[in-house]
This record gives structure tokens, sequence and C-alpha cells, in this order.
């Protein structure tokens, strides 16, 4: 059987509707809070992702960006030179992507659009091609280069060369030997001359530009020596400039390949996209295309397959690898939920191990959980870290100051006195050292590998500025409920209230019919737990509950509503709440003493109320996870003071923190005085993070410098957060907080070294040394150098990779 299916959906992207983008532009709470108030800006601008070929160094970054930001309607331009991509945020009625293309094309750059991303090549196939483009091109340098040198160095070295070309008896045939052997040189490194002079024309000079200028020096100054007035075999650098080219295209092919090795992570996220599905329709099977596959479809997993999207398994037992999930190794199972227990949910991209299944859809294309992680890790690797400002900066001016200075030491050796071989050495040797390539990678490679690294173990960074954020944390406040504690709430009392009047006394069932009734339209976890409580007795007995009517939640103290029907023919309004509803409703002033007394300590009550008459009382208690004790000690060794949030009563939170060893707790907290709390901290200059996971917790999650949301949390919780955990385990938070760590300090080594490679080798190449009894840096010492910086950068940022993650 065929099944023909047409898609007029447009292509899914790695847009995420439940992830908004004003909190992917800006992670600073200022910002936070200008853009959640303009609404109406969100909505006008959009966001295009730009393919950039031609960068060479950090200085085309800068170009890239200035070019981008010319055009009328650009709000932010963020160009990341180690993954060759921009991020152009732009006011579509003013602005458009062609427009956006030209003007990187005029500043000397290619660009292309990219439209979805099964059109973007992964990162790592990116930079393999381009590892061999520059290995085929180094090759054909040193084939050429090698000779060369044994040619100029053989006489120094005291080899003798055959008479009919020796520089002592034909010099004029030594140096048109040598100049053909550099020709090819020359052509194997073209790039350098093509783009160099282009970009220096444009007034927008980089690395190529100085490769260009120095090598064409020595070329030139060889030629002048070999076709000038007086032939001089002493003057030909003939070799200094294939051995800057080659050795370059060296460090060029060497730094492609680990920059592929430091995109493994996103590209390993996006091999797991699958490209078919099994549909089944009408109790037949067809292979379709990925692309058709629409919610409520039926597909059929059988073992070792790819599970093609998100969706709740209908039929079949199996067990799924989630690793590329949660980093967990140990697989899952999965369940139809037939069997009495609740039917399990699957995610596109993870593996069905050795069952068959039969899953219904529920998200494709970018709104599966994959495309999210994806889509967040992206961003996260496309954005700037404020770190990364000063190396801009500085990339900025970089190249036109090494020009300058060039200019200032062959001025400065020709005033001295001192002979044009001299000159030339110490001029080609300024241009050739100076490395913008360190500046332009010292940063986003760090964070592209500790953000892929994250994303490999369940922790994902919504942008670089929250990654730079989480190692300021001074202070960490964490959500009570569903964070420390199970968020599965159980019933434990039903505690019936003395009756003074002649009315009828209730029983425990009275009480639990009533509360489970008004329960049923809410969401909150304890309103869960006691309709759980009223299911589980209904299955043991005929246990009906009153209908309800005007039902009404009042955030912070609980619910009302009228019950009525068969089982409630009196129409009562039903109270069912926290002490401050009974209050509001003037059921009673204070907790009757009696009742107090009974409630088991660290138990949550929850009061039951009949036409204003206390009933009875509700309790229930919620568990800390077993490994909250252990993340909280992970907090404190990490120098972290830690802060307890609920909106629980005193003795549910004390009891609580006393398992957990947290010392300093908030308790009786309304939702909307969370963010207030969050505040309170940062108005005595502490640098906040909150965990949390459901929706009262949004509006502190964003007022936090960091904002750490739960996996299974809610999509509100999950779109405020900066930092969201794939894992429900608190100790990967310290995990999350200790990789930011790591990885600044990464990045302050690689600007270290960066910055200290340029201020103390430009001087010694410049011969700052050289009055003073120091050494000169001959040329080709320069270009190897040069070439090996920033290959020191993406190697020491490699050692994230490494990073030692919790393991249970």
């Amino acid at each position: 059987m065929t099944v023909k299916r047409f898609n007029l959906r447009l292509p899914c992207n790695a847009a995420i509707p439940s992830l908004n983008v004003s909190y992917a532009i800006c992670q600073n709470r200022e910002c936070k809070d200008s853009l959640m108030s303009e609404d109406k800006m969100q909505q006008e601008v959009q966001v295009i992702n730009l393919d950039i070929q031609g960068m060479t160094c950090a200085g085309c970054v800068i170009s890239v960006e200035k070019a981008l930001g010319s055009v009328g309607g650009v709000e932010l331009a963020e160009v990341n030179f180690a993954l060759n991509r921009a991020a152009v945020h732009y006011n579509p009625e003013i602005a458009n992507p062609s427009e956006l293309e030209s003007a990187v094309e005029s500043a000397g750059f290619e660009a292309r659009r990219l439209k979805d991303s099964d059109d973007v090549p992964e990162p790592s196939e990116q930079s393999e091609q381009e590892y061999l483009k520059f290995r085929k091109k180094m090759w054909l340098a040193f084939g050429f280069t090698v000779p060369l040198v044994l040619l100029a160095m053989g006489p120094m070295l005291g080899f003798s060369l055959p008479a009919w070309f020796a520089p002592e008896t034909e010099p004029l045939r030594y140096g048109l030997i040598q100049l053909l052997l550099t020709l090819p040189v020359i052509w194997a490194g073209r790039d350098f001359y093509t783009k160099g002079f282009t970009t220096f024309l444009r007034r927008n000079p980089n690395m190529d530009t100085l490769v260009a200028m120095g090598t064409a020096a020595a070329v030139g100054f060889s030629l002048w020596n070999l076709f000038g007035t007086q032939l001089n075999a002493e003057g030909f650098y003939f070799e200094t400039a294939g051995v800057i080219i080659a050795l370059i295209l060296l460090g060029k092919s060497l730094e492609a390949k680990s920059r592929s090795r430091a995109s493994a992570a996103i590209s390993s996220l996006l091999k797991l996209r699958p490209k078919e599905a099994v549909l089944v329709h009408e109790g037949k099977e067809s292979n379709i295309s990925i692309d058709l596959v629409l919610p409520g479809d039926v597909l059929r997993v059988r073992p070792g397959s790819i599970i093609p999207a998100d969706g709740i398994v209908v039929e079949g037992c199996s067990y799924v690898d989630e690793s590329m999930l949660t980093g967990e190794p140990v697989p899952v199972e999965k369940t139809s939920g037939k069997s009495g227990s609740e039917a399990s949910e699957v995610t596109g991209g993870t593996l069905n191990t050795n069952g068959l299944l039969t899953i219904r859809v529920k998200r494709v294309g970018g709104e599966t959980t994959l495309a999210r992680i994806i889509s967040l890790v992206e961003n996260a690797q496309l954005a700037k870290a404020p770190v990364a400002r000063l190396a801009d900066q500085v990339a900025g001016v970089f190249v036109p100051v090494v020009l300058v200075i060039a200019a200032l030491t062959g001025f400065f050796w020709w005033y001295s006195g001192a002979s044009a071989n001299e000159i030339l050495g110490y001029t080609v040797a300024v241009l050739v050292i100076a490395c913008p390539c360190a500046l332009g990678l010292a940063t986003p490679i760090a964070i592209m590998v500790g953000t892929g690294t994250g994303a490999q173990h369940g922790i994902l960074f919504r942008n670089a500025p929250a990654l730079e954020a989480a190692h300021r944390l001074d202070t960490l406040i964490l959500d009570k409920t569903g964070t420390l504690t199970e968020g599965r709430p159980q019933v434990t009392q039903i505690l019936v209230a003395e009756n003074k009047s002649e009315d009828p006394i209730p029983d425990a069932a009275e009480v639990l019919r009533f509360a489970a009734a008004v329960e049923q339209g809410s969401e909150h976890p304890l309103g869960r737990a006691v309709v759980a409580e009223a299911e589980k007795q209904n299955l043991e007995a005929n246990f009906n509950l009153p209908e309800i009517t005007a039902f009404e939640a009042q955030t912070g103290f609980g619910v009302k509503a009228v019950c009525g029907g068969k089982y409630a023919p009196d129409n009562p309004e039903v109270f069912v709440g926290n002490p401050a509803l009974m209050r509001a409703e003037n059921v009673f002033s204070e907790v009757p003493e009696n009742l107090a007394k009974q409630i088991s300590a660290g138990n949550t009550p929850i009061f039951v109320a009949v036409d204003g008459k206390l009933i009875g009382v509700i309790c229930l208690a919620d568990e800390a996870r077993p490994e909250s004790a252990e993340a909280v000690r992970k907090f404190q060794e990490l120098g972290l003071e830690v802060v307890m949030l609920t909106g629980d009563q005193q003795s549910s939170a004390e009891a609580v923190a006393s398992k957990t060893g947290i010392t300093k707790i908030h308790f009786g907290v309304l939702p909307e005085d969370k963010s207030k709390i969050v505040k309170q901290y940062q108005s005595q200059g502490q640098r906040v993070g909150m965990i949390g996971d459901g929706i009262n917790d949004a509006p502190a999650l964003a007022q936090a410098d960091v904002g750490i949301a739960m996996g299974s949390g809610t999509d509100v919780a999950l779109e405020t957060s900066d930092v969201v955990l794939m894992k429900n385990d608190l100790r990967h938070v310290a995990d999350a907080l200790r990789l930011s760590r790591a990885t600044l300090r990464n990045i302050r080594q690689n600007l270290f070294w960066a910055f200290g490679y340029n201020v103390i080798g430009i001087p010694v190449a410049a011969g700052l040394l050289v009055p003073f009894g120091g050494p000169a840096l001959h040329p080709m010492l320069a270009a190897g150098a040069m070439a090996f910086s920033s290959v020191s950068v993406v190697m020491n940022s490699l050692r994230l990779r490494g990073f030692s993650f919790f393991k249970a």
C-alpha cells in the first residue's frame, strides 16, 4: 500500500515557539525587562542565520559585523568566527535578506542564508571539508618549499651545489631556480593575496593582508636583487616567503581539524535527526519522509530504530536509550499504559533498543525536543559572551596597528643605518608574527566546546551570556516543590473537625469527597494529589464526586466552587486551601488548636470548609528527593549560599530544610512575591541563581541573574530560564556551574595567551631586544609561531571535552 501525503505547511526550522527569541538576544536582567515590555517590537524583529565564507581572523568578524550593522533595519548582528555563521536580528519592513547578503559581499566575503536546518552542513563536516582543502594546499606548498629551503640554505649548511647553478658561479640561474620553486607555493597560498589585497583596498585589512604583504615584500625584494641593476645572490628571500606560506597553511589545516573536533557535539545531535518514519494507516505500514509526519499520526518503531518524533506509546513495551537527551547510559522502560500505569512519552532522536513500539505523534519539526535542544545549543554557540568584548575591540584595530608598527620598524632600522636585508627581515617578521586568529578563536571555540559538552550530558545553556553569568553566582535560591522534593505529594492524614452544631458530623470520606470535587479543576500538585487519593478510593469502593460549578482558583491561597448534583443536593459552597483562604472567607481566624496538634510535623495541611464551616483537614507530604541533600552539599562546596523558597507553611519547609541541609528558608511566599525575594538578594549585591520548574516560578526565573529550569518543568519555566537541565537531578546544577567556571577559566587562558603572544612577539620580531644584545627573530620562525598560536588556543579549548560530570 502506498500512502501519498501532501504537506501544506511551511518548512520547519529550528525556531521554537515556546522559546522566546528575546531571551536569546539578551540575558541581563534589565534587557529582559525591556524586551518583555515591548512585545510589538519583538514581533517586528526577525532573525536570519547566514553562512559566511572567507573569514580568516577576528578582524574579518568585525568587518562582517560592521557591514551588516550598516544596513538599515538591522538591530543586532553577531558573527561567530569558529562556526562561520552570523545571526542577524532585523526589521523585515526596513531590511531584507538580499540586502544583508549584498552587504557581506561588499565587504569581501561570501554570504548564504540558511533557511532550514536540513540545508545546513554539519559544523564538523564543514570543518572537515575546510581541513581537506587546506591539507591539499599545504602538501603542495611543502612539496616545493622543502627543496627550495635546501637549495637556499645548502651553502650555509655546508652542502655544495653543482657548478651550473651554484650561487658563486651562476647566481642568475641559482635565483631563477628558486623563483620557479616559489611560484607553486605562491599558487597554493593564492587566497592570501586575493583576499588580503582586496580587503586592504576596501580598508578592512585582515590576517591575509599581513601574510600577503610580508611574503610579497620578501618575493619583491628577491626579484629586485635578481633582475635589478646589480645581481645579488645574498639578497634572495624566496625561501622565506615559501616557508611562511607553507607553515601558515599547516597551521590552518591543523586549526580546521581541531575545529572539527570542537563542533562534534552539535554534529552528533544533528545526526540524530531521522529521515523517514513508518506510518501505520488502516492497519498497513508505509515508509514516508519525516517532513510529512503530522501530529496525531500513528508510527511504528522497530527495535534498533531511531524514534522519528515526540509522541506517546499506544502499543508495545521496550527500553529506549535516551543518552542523547539526558546523558544517562541506562535505557528507560517505555510502555503503553494498558496495564494501569500511565502511557510513556518518547522523544524523537532516541533509540528504541529491544521491543516493537507503536506511538502517536505529539510534536514534529521544530517543536520536537531534539529540535529545541539543537536550537538552544546553536544559539549558545552563535551568541557572544561579554568577556569577548575586549578581544573584539582589539581585533577591530589590530591589523591596521600592526601595519603601522611594521612601517615604523622599517623606518627605525633604516634610520639606524641597518642594511636592506636587516630592514626587510625585521619588517616581514612583524607582519607575519602578528596573529589576530588567536584573538578571534579565544572565546567562541571555548564556548562551542563548553556548551556542546554540556548538551551531551543534558545541560543546555540558552546562550553565551548565560554561560558567563553562571560562573559569577554566589547565591542559589531553590523552589521546594518539585525541585528539592519529588513533586508528587501524597495524602497522609484526613482529619475531621469537631462539630459544635447539631448538623451531622462528616466523616473522612466526606471531607475527601468535597475536597477532590473542587480540586478537579486545579493544576496544583497538592490538588492533583487529593484527586489521585479519591480516584484510588474509587477503585476500592463506590466513591463518587459531586459536580461543581463556579470554580475559582486563587493563586497562593486555594480553590473554591459550588458543589451540586446527586451527591450534593443542597449546592453548598466549598473552600479548599490554606489558612489564609480560611481567614479571608471568615471560616476561622486561627487554626483550631485540636487540629493543629494532630497535624504531623512536616506535613502540608489543606483545610476544607463547606458553607463557611470547617469540616476537616487533608494532610499531604512531599518527600525530599534522595539526591537533594548531596546536591545542596555540592552547592555549598562551590561557595554558594543556598536558600529555599516555598509557598508552604513553616513546619513543612523546615522539615525539608533539615533533611537537605539548608539553613536559610522563606516560607509562605505567594507566587508573585518570589521574584521580589530574588530582587531583595540582588539589591544586597548578590548574584542570584534561581532553580524552579513551575509556572509560578517563571517571574523569579526571569528576574534572577541566571534562571535554571528542571527538564520536567512547564514550558513557561523553560522559556524564561537561562539554563535547562534535561535530567531531574539537582546534582547536575552543580555540574552546570562547574562547567561554566571551567569554560570561563579556559577563555581567560586563551585570551591571556592570545594577548601575551602578540604583546611579546611583535616587539621581539621588530628587533627591540637587538640593541640590548638580545636575539633577532627570523621571519620563518615568526611564521611558525604565528601558525601554531591559533592551534594552541583550539587545543586548549578541547580540554573541556574531558570535563568530569557527576555520575549517579
